[in-house]
């Protein structure tokens, strides 16, 4: 699923969610494919600051405000487009979590699998990236488990 609320592909999701959403601020599809729509920030007046489109499985977006950087913009554009917005870089793990990991009890490739997964790596990534196949999977996920990861 490409979109937040269903739309079955990321083009969907930029005409009806992304659109809909920032129809106050001038959002409108320009001959070459991509959409663009003024600056999410309260008050500020850049005309066609942003720019979206849908060029893979999500949709994509980019900024071209001179007044405010990415930071700013995107938590004013996340608070329009909600759950369609793309996640980006995973939070980074906590510190309680890291030394809980580091002191539990587990086998090195089980250790190294959480490790992985604290990162925000899917766990079936992380497994084909250690080389765990489908044999030794449990033996290697079940001690997180245990420990509730």
């Amino acid at each position: 699923m490409a979109c937040g609320r269903g739309e079955p592909t990321a083009e969907d999701c930029a005409i009806r969610c992304w659109s809909d959403a920032l129809k106050k601020l001038n959002s409108h599809r320009e001959p070459n494919g991509q959409w663009r729509a003024d600056c999410p920030v309260p008050g500020c007046k850049s005309l066609r600051a942003i720019e979206y489109d849908a060029p893979g499985k999500h949709v994509r977006w980019r900024t071209f405000c001179g007044h405010h950087d990415r930071d700013a913009v995107r938590d004013h554009l996340a608070a329009l487009v909600g759950p369609c917005m793309p996640r980006g870089r995973p939070a980074p793990a906590i510190r309680a979590e890291l030394v809980a990991l580091a002191l539990a009890d587990i086998p090195p490739q089980s250790l190294r699998l959480g490790l992985l997964e604290l990162a925000g790596m899917p766990t079936g990534e992380a497994l084909a990236k250690l080389g765990i196949g489908p044999t030794h999977k449990r033996r290697a996920i079940e001690p997180l488990r245990k420990l509730g990861k």
